[in-house]
C-alpha cells in the first residue's frame, strides 16, 4: 500500500533498536512513507514526523487529521475528470495519490502500453479507489504530529535529548522524481526547499547523530559514520545494500539466502558427444537455482524466473538451461533472463544452442501456458565488454547498446527476435551446421 517501503530486515532492526529507547516522544525527519513508524507502531512512542513531499504530506496530514490540501490542476481536468470526486481532503485524497503512483506517468504519454495502464485504471478505477480507502482504514499508524519542513529546519526544533530516527536522501532528486507525476497534475501549498548539497548533508547527519538516542540508513557507505556501523543489509542478490547507524544497538548482517535442490539428471561432459534428438524439461525453483550457481558467470546478479527449462540431448544429459519472465512492456513478448551451457563440455559454442532452443516453437508453448497469453517475440539483455554479444550474434537483433549499469562490464545490449520459428529439430541442425564443431581441446561452453 505504502510506496517505496524498505525491505523486512530493516524495519526488524528499527524495532529492536528502539526497543532500548525511553518511551515518549520520538521524532522522524524525512518520513518517507512512513516505514519508520510502522515498525515501531504499538512500542509507546509519541511519533513526530515531517517531509516536503505530496505523498508523503498527503498521508501525514491525514494521519493527524489535518486538511489534506490537495486539488486536481485546471490543465489535468479533461484528462483525469473520472477521479476528480475522489478528492475528498481527506483519505479520498490519500488514496488518489497512492494510487497516482501507479499510473500517472503514463498519462499524456504515447504508446499502445501506456494507454493500457490508463485505461485499466480509469475502467476499474471506483473499485480500485474504494479498496484502498478500506485498507487505509484499518490502518493502525498514529502520529503525534506532522509538518511539511525541511529536515535542515525542523531538526534545528527537535530536543536535544529525543530520539530521533530517519532515512534522509543522502543522493540528490529521488523523492522528486518519484512525485513528480503528481506535482505535475496535483496543486497543494508546497513547500520552498533546496537540495541538500554536501555540506548539507555533513549538517544534516550532524543533528541526527548528536544526541544519546538516533538511527539512521542508507544505500551508500557513510565514511563518516563507520564507528557508528551496525548492520548491512542485503535483502535479494540483486537489492542494493543498506547500511545502519545507530548510537547503540546489536550488530546484524543480512545477506539473501536462495533455496537449492539437487539435480540428478547427468551433465554432458568433455569427451562426450552431443547427440539429438533435443528435448525440454521443466525446473523447480531451487533446481534452476543449483545449476545457474554452477554454470552461470558469477559477476551476473541472479533473478528471479517465471519458468525454468532445462535442455537435455537425447540421451538424456543437460546441455544447458534458459529461464523466461512475461514482458513488462510488451504483452506478447517474453524476457529471456538467463541462459547458460553446462562447462566443461568439447563444444565451444554450445551456448548458442541453447539460445535456439529458447527460441522454439517448444518453448514458444511453454510460455504461453506459464504465462497465459500468446507469445511471438522474446528479448533479453546482455552484459558485456565486447560492443556485441557473440552468444546472441546471428540469433537476436541488437536493437540498442549503451553504458552498462553494471560495474563489471562496460556495455549493457538489448537483443530481440521472433519466437517459435523454428522447431527444436531444426534448432539442432542449424546448430550444428555453423556452429557445431568440435574443439581438439576442452574448453567451456558458458
Amino acid at each position: 500500500m505504502f510506496q517505496g517501503t524498505i525491505p523486512a530486515p530493516m524495519r526488524a532492526i528499527v524495532r529492536e533498536t528502539a526497543a532500548g529507547w525511553p518511551r515518549g516522544p520520538v521524532y522522524v525527519p524525512c518520513c518517507g512513507n512512513f516505514t519508520i513508524e510502522r515498525s515501531v507502531a504499538g512500542m509507546g512512542f509519541e511519533l513526530h514526523s515531517s517531509d516536503v513531499s505530496i505523498y508523503t504530506s498527503a498521508v501525514g496530514r491525514w494521519l493527524t487529521r489535518q486538511p489534506v490540501g490537495i486539488r486536481l490542476h485546471d490543465e489535468s481536468r479533461d484528462q483525469l475528470h473520472w477521479l476528480a470526486d475522489s478528492l475528498d481532503d481527506g483519505v479520498g485524497t490519500v488514496a488518489t495519490m497512492m494510487l497516482g503512483t501507479r499510473f500517472l506517468a503514463s498519462v499524456g504519454r504515447e504508446g499502445l502500453w501506456h494507454e493500457r495502464v490508463v485505461r485499466s485504471y480509469r475502467d476499474q478505477w471506483k473499485t480500485k479507489h474504494a479498496e484502498t480507502v478500506q485498507r487505509l482504514t484499518a490502518s493502525d499508524i498514529e502520529l503525534a504530529s506532522y509538518q511539511v519542513e525541511d529536515v535542515r529546519s525542523w531538526l534545528q526544533k527537535v530536543p536535544r535529548d529525543a530520539p530521533v530516527c530517519s532515512f534522509p536522501p543522502f543522493y540528490g532528486g529521488g523523492y522528486e522524481k518519484l512525485y513528480e507525476p503528481l506535482n505535475t497534475h496535483f496543486d497543494w501549498d508546497a513547500p520552498e526547499y533546496e537540495p541538500l548539497s554536501d555540506a548539507d548533508v555533513v549538517d544534516v547527519l550532524g543533528a541526527i547523530t548528536d544526541r544519546p538516542y538516533w538511527l539512521t540508513a542508507s544505500n551508500h557507505d557513510v565514511p563518516e559514520l563507520h564507528p557508528y556501523l551496525r548492520g548491512v543489509i542485503k535483502a535479494t542478490p540483486r537489492a542494493a545494500p543498506f547500511y545502519v547507524y545507530a548510537s547503540a544497538a546489536p550488530t546484524r548482517i543480512v545477506a539473501p539466502r536462495q533455496p537449492i535442490e539437487p539435480v540428478k539428471a547427468p551433465r554432458l561432459r568433455a569427451g562426450e558427444e552431443l547427440v539429438g534428438p533435443l528435448k525440454l524439461a521443466l525446473l523447480k525453483q531451487g533446481q534452476f537455482n543449483a545449476l545457474r550457481s554452477q554454470y552461470l558467470n558469477p559477476r551476473i546478479a541472479p533473478g528471479a524466473a517465471n519458468l525454468a527449462v532445462a535442455v537435455r540431448d537425447g540421451t538424456g544429459k543437460i546441455l544447458g538451461v534458459f529461464a523466461m519472465a512475461p514482458s513488462s512492456y510488451t504483452p506478447d513478448e517474453a524476457y529471456l533472463l538467463s541462459d547458460f551451457a553446462v562447462a566443461p563440455t568439447d563444444y565451444p559454442r554450445l551456448s548458442k544452442l541453447i539460445v535456439l532452443a529458447a527460441m522454439s516453437t517448444e518453448a514458444q508453448l511453454l510460455c504461453q501456458r506459464a504465462f497465459s497469453r500468446r507469445i511471438r517475440a522474446v528479448s533479453t539483455t546482455a552484459f558485456s565488454n565486447n560492443p556485441v554479444s557473440m552468444k546472441y550474434r546471428g540469433l537476436l537483433r541488437l536493437t540498442k547498446r549503451g553504458p552498462s549499469n553494471e560495474d563489471c562490464w562496460q556495455y549493457q545490449l538489448q537483443y530481440q527476435g521472433l519466437m517459435g520459428g523454428h522447431t527444436l529439430s531444426e534448432a539442432l541442425q542449424l546448430w550444428a551446421k555453423r556452429w557445431g564443431a568440435r574443439a581438439t581441446t576442452t574448453k567451456t561452453g558458458v
